[in-house]
């Protein structure tokens, strides 16, 4: 059961920039989509979100960084495969704003399947 006040952050994220938006429990907008940087995301980060948020992102190349960021700032973080969210809320319409949006109400709703996101340890191993 989600708290009253816990708010689902859906990201979108981009090689340059990430956009963020989120809704309460109730589904209603409680962070209009915005657009941060990639260079200010951390600090972004560290001021905006809550312990009890819970946040989404769509796999990409930085997903696995944004997501170790953001782990251990937020009470659940999950990576989510692009091609199921597309199965799950096809739009006619794609823009930034649309997409973070979606993402953050369909993981208020719990219906996004999660992915396995590899322990840093991974990463740094398969990258020497």
């Amino acid at each position: 059961m989600a708290e009253k006040n816990q708010r689902f952050i859906g990201l979108d994220l981009h090689k340059t920039y990430i956009v963020a938006a989120a809704v309460n429990s109730q589904q209603e907008v409680v962070l209009r989509p915005v657009r941060i940087s990639l260079a200010e995301f951390r600090d972004w980060a560290r001021r905006q979100l809550r312990p009890t948020d819970a946040v989404v992102l769509e796999a990409s190349t930085n997903a696995w960084f944004v997501y170790d960021l953001l782990e251990p700032l937020v009470v659940r973080a999950i990576v989510v495969h692009p091609y199921h969210v597309k199965l799950i809320a096809a739009s006619m319409v794609k823009t930034d704003k649309i997409d973070t949006m979606v993402l953050a109400h369909l993981l208020a709703a719990n219906i996004l399947p999660a992915i396995w996101v590899p322990p840093p340890y991974v990463l740094i191993v398969t990258h020497k």
